[in-house]
């Protein structure tokens, strides 16, 4: 067992909920118990505008009503089911989640639905699964979809319906739907990505119906909620290499101070580099490409990323992307797909990294905020990817993710892909140092973003990430803007020109240039990684542990 100073044990044990872990806590050989317990299982939730954050849209609902079988109900604020509607007449409703962030070859361990009855009943009502794809907009009795009949009307037919996961009874308020064996299968399968058409609710007999609060009600909190709880797989991904170092910087320049941090980052023997955009500020990528061979080797990998000042020199026979295209051609290690600095994906040594040009929009209008090419790009590479540390690389910043004045340029959508994927976010743009707490509800301020956790313990996982800016490279020091931050919630460390907090304590001092270092897969524990800022005059501005939950 790794050996952790009290210290860190306290930290640990103030973070962690109170529930089933005081007594683990109040011992201090047990802590690395707890924090396994914790890696072991991970549950999250799915419901409309709220879980696992405000921006989830992949909840739909809809009552199928027998008299009137041609009319759909997709917009109504209440699903029903009632075995007799009247004159015999029966109606149903249908419900389905979208599930995405659950990394690839997790199991479902667990798996519940949660409904807020409006009309309660004393009968009992089965769930089954759906096996017809059905439209919200466009369902009814008759019609699975616009243009697709039911096998048979009511979806009552074997290809229709399945396996029943689970029942619902009571009367109004709060009802938490255990699903049976049968359904936990339904949402591994679901996760496993095939097709996913949700459950229906259902009885042919009962004679007093049941309604519940759709994904169109008013109230967030009473919109019906999937949750689970998985285990990740034996195999989820590979680790870095043991010990892999990495030095992030970005907003570089062509002087001395810029020499300055390359050489930091060679004294501290990082084994690569991610450089999030702003080289040279000159426009001049011959020299930019000189500096760093003179100071770190053209063998070196270097992983650069676009910024806003290098779009005027990127094309062309001698732009700054013909000499990244070179870099990579010269250094096989490095690995990389697609687009490089703008749209590629790079695997260094297990490192998983995704380059985006993600509200760089002076390069062109697919990289401006919220572009949806770069947002599906950004999805769809984590998605299909199963290492254990991915990062997230872009340039430019929304003004809540950074100290200084930066506006919101960058849109939230790409921030919470990668949280959603338990990826870090790494950027540059804003001249200071800057990281968040853990984060799990990225792009509500009205939450702090759903920050958490301790100061100097960031947690990765499907639905949290934290995000730093690294802006010091070499390019005019900037200050904290306290009349914009000074209510923010969610900073762990920053260091600016007027203004040093290290894991939430003022320090004495102010920043100079310099790099966030991150080493990989430490202490035996493929999943933790040790991290530090670290300027050119030997000053550690920030000291953190990351775990992958």
């Amino acid at each position: 067992m790794t050996s952790w100073s009290r210290l860190s044990k306290a930290v640990l044990c103030a973070a962690l909920p109170a529930l089933a872990v005081v007594n683990a806590c109040a011992a201090d050989d047990d802590i690395e118990e707890v924090l396994e317990a914790r890696q072991a299982l991970t549950t999250v939730s799915f419901q409309q505008g709220s879980l696992p954050s405000s921006s989830y849209a992949g909840s739909t609902d809809a009552t199928i009503k027998e008299g009137s079988a041609t009319t759909n109900f997709g917009a109504a604020t209440t699903c029903e089911a009632d075995g007799d509607d009247g004159s015999g007449v029966d109606k149903y409703c249908l419900l389905k989640w979208t599930v995405s962030g659950i990394p690839a070859g997790s199991t479902v361990q667990s798996a519940s639905i949660t409904l807020q009855v409006t009309d309660g009943s004393s009968s009992t009502y089965d769930l089954h699964e759906v096996k017809r794809s059905w439209s919200e907009s466009a369902v009814t009795w008759n019609n699975a979809t616009g243009s697709t009949a039911w096998a048979t009307a009511g979806a009552k037919g074997a290809t229709d319906r399945g396996s029943l996961v689970g029942s619902v009874t009571g009367g109004t308020g709060s009802r938490t739907i255990t699903l049976n064996a049968a359904g936990v299968a339904l949402v591994q399968a679901w996760v496993d990505g095939t097709s996913n058409e949700g459950v229906i609710i259902a009885s042919t007999s009962n004679t007093d119906g049941i309604d519940f609060a759709s994904s169109e009600h008013a109230t967030a909190a009473q919109r019906p909620k999937l949750t689970i709880t998985y285990g990740a797989s034996t195999g989820t991904g590979s680790s870095t290499d043991p010990g892999l170092l990495v030095a992030f910087i970005g907003d570089q320049g062509n002087n001395g101070n810029a020499d300055a941090v390359l050489n930091l980052i060679k004294d501290e023997g990082a084994d690569a580099t991610i450089h999030n955009g702003d080289f040279d500020y000159a426009s001049n990528p011959t020299a930019w490409e000189n500096r760093i061979n003179d100071i770190l080797g053209s063998s070196y990998p270097y992983f650069a990323v676009i910024g806003n000042h290098d779009a005027a020199a990127w094309g062309g026979a001698s732009g700054y992307a013909s000499y990244i295209q070179a870099r990579h051609a010269r250094v096989p290690a490095m690995n990389c797909t697609g687009e490089l600095g703008v749209k590629a994906t790079c695997n260094y040594r297990g490192l998983f990294i995704v380059q985006s040009c993600i509200g760089t929009g002076e390069l062109r209008s697919t990289c401006a905020a919220n572009a949806s090419d770069q947002v599906s790009f950004i999805h769809d590479s984590l998605a299909n990817d199963s290492s254990i540390w991915s990062v997230c690389a872009w340039h430019k910043n929304q003004h809540d993710m950074q100290v200084g004045g930066k506006s919101n340029e960058v849109g939230w959508s790409a921030y919470q892909e990668c949280m959603s994927a338990g990826a870090i976010v790494a950027t540059g743009h804003e001249h200071s140092y800057s990281r968040t707490l853990t984060l799990t509800d990225v792009g509500n301020a009205s939450t702090g973003h759903g920050k958490t956790g301790a100061f100097n313990l960031v947690e990765l996982a499907p639905n949290r990430s934290f995000v730093f800016v690294s802006g010091l490279g070499g390019v005019g020091l900037r200050d904290y803007d306290a009349a914009s931050h000074d209510d923010d919630t969610w900073w762990a460390s920053y260091y600016a020109s007027n203004k040093w907090v290290k894991n939430g304590t003022l320090m004495s001092g102010t920043s100079d240039y310099g790099a966030l270092f991150i080493r990989f897969n430490v202490n035996g524990d493929p999943k933790r990684a040790t991290a530090y800022f670290k300027d050119v005059d030997g000053r550690l501005a920030d000291e953190f542990t990351i775990q992958v939950q």
